[in-house]
């Protein structure tokens, strides 16, 4: 017997619409850097660490566009069941560790242009990473103490 998921795709409307946003943001990014960084290469001696950058931007794209169809599919389709479904989330989650994995991309750019602006960068990134996962773990606990 399949089980229809549509219930828990209406349930999850709020993250798959923060997820979209934040996903548009990172192609927005990535996809203004390649264009603008590269324009700005020197064809005859590139310099190979911004090459090295904008290739790891330009690989993240199929995996954000992949990601952009899975969610839309999930939102708008009612008729799938579990297994499915399972499926595409463990895609959703695929594309979005190697969506979020670009922003290496960007850290290598902006220590390029200056080591104060990649180390602010990536010290500001860690920062905001323990911050979410501090934020995620106190209302982790908040939720079983209301239960």
């Amino acid at each position: 017997m399949l089980v229809m998921a549509s219930s828990a795709t209406s349930e999850n409307t709020p993250s798959y619409d923060k997820a979209w946003t934040i996903h548009a943001s990172i192609i927005g990014l990535n996809t203004g850097n390649i264009l603008f960084q590269g324009l700005e290469l020197d064809k005859n001696n590139p310099d190979m660490i911004v090459v090295t950058a904008l290739t790891i931007l330009t690989a993240a794209l199929p995996f954000q566009a992949i990601f952009f169809l899975i969610n839309s599919y999930i939102r708008e389709f009612d008729g799938m069941n579990e297994l499915e479904y399972a499926m595409l989330e463990r895609l959703l989650i695929i594309c979005q560790v190697i969506s979020f994995s670009s922003i290496i991309g960007i850290a290598i750019l902006m220590t390029n242009t200056h080591h104060f602006m990649g180390m602010a960068f990536i010290t500001s990134a860690i920062l905001a990473l323990l911050f979410l996962r501090t934020a995620s773990n106190q209302a982790d606990i908040l939720s079983r103490m209301n239960k």
